[in-house]
């Protein structure tokens, strides 16, 4: 029997996701230039505007582009930068608006019901920033020591740490984290989502909020760049180690393997290591050791 008109219409309407997906390449070849996404205001892996960007995940990405001119024969290649903002990063992903999303984004099962990843880019460590005056009953249970030296009740170690108002940036893993520590230590305080690193930094510079929660490497960063640096501290303490990527469109295999492609000839080489150097300082060895894993051979 044959499929009535609005059946064999709602079969072509469910596939065309997927089809959009997979044209990443086409779309490339037949627009001329390679689409950009990157959040502004998240040095030291993205910053800039849609004139210009520059960043580690922006220079990763330009590696990807030197492939894409290398496999498609396209010499004079166009780079467009599309900034956007955490809420709606996944979503141009998505939807194709942009052709790779220059960011370090946690892969979860969640994010891949909407997009797919690269191999990972960097391993983050989420960490916290504070102001140095902050009162000791704050900074002691950030450093994961006791505010007090009588008995150590859950109490009394929580106490440091109730009332106060944390910060972290939106649509990060970091969210998730921070709600569920509030809610097993049971600590009456505020969680505050902001929009980009900078702006999580500035409010505790001014005192809105008491501590910001963000990968461990990019604070250190900020309060290095920072003209009131030196009024902040960045502990030493990891709460969460998680591995970070580059969000690209589903079910586009061709286009994922590009990507890993590039980014695996990029860390088995001197260069992987120079570009990471200039944005993170010197590798220890298990950085080192982390670029070889996040490749491919």
């Amino acid at each position: 029997m044959p499929i009535p008109y609005l059946a064999r219409l709602l079969l072509l309407c469910a596939w065309l996701p997927a089809i959009a997906n997979a044209a990443t390449l086409e779309r490339i070849r037949d627009s001329g230039q390679l689409v950009l996404g990157f959040v502004p205001g998240n040095p030291p892996f993205s910053d800039g505007d849609a004139r210009q960007a520059d960043g580690y995940a922006i220079e990763l990405c330009r590696r990807v582009a030197s492939q894409v001119q290398e496999q498609l024969a396209m010499p004079h290649l166009q780079l467009r930068y599309q900034p956007l903002t955490t809420g709606d990063m996944l979503d141009a992903v998505a939807a194709g608006r942009v052709d790779i999303l220059c960011a370090p984004v946690v892969e979860s099962l969640e994010r891949r019901r909407q997009v797919s990843f690269s191999l990972p880019i960097f391993t983050a460590g989420l960490g916290v920033v504070v102001r140095q005056d902050a009162p000791a009953t704050l900074l002691l249970p950030l450093k994961g020591e006791a505010a007090h030296s009588g008995p150590t009740w859950r109490a009394t170690i929580n106490q440091g740490l109730n009332r106060h108002r944390f910060a972290v940036l939106e649509g990060t893993v970091s969210v998730d984290w921070a709600r569920t520590r509030i809610r097993q230590l049971g600590l009456q305080s505020e969680l505050v989502e902001v929009d980009s690193n900078r702006e999580g930094v500035e409010q505790v510079v001014s005192r809105r909020v008491d501590a910001f929660f963000a990968d461990r490497l990019v604070l250190l960063n900020y309060q290095a760049q920072h003209p009131q640096g030196a009024q902040l501290w960045v502990p030493e303490r990891l709460f969460e180690v998680e591995a970070v990527a580059m969000p690209l469109a589903r079910d586009d295999e061709d286009f994922r393997l590009l990507v890993d492609t590039a980014l695996s000839r990029l860390n088995r080489s001197g260069d992987g290591e120079a570009l990471y150097r200039r944005f993170f300082g010197e590798l220890s060895e298990q950085s080192r050791l982390m670029l070889r894993l996040n490749s491919r051979p």
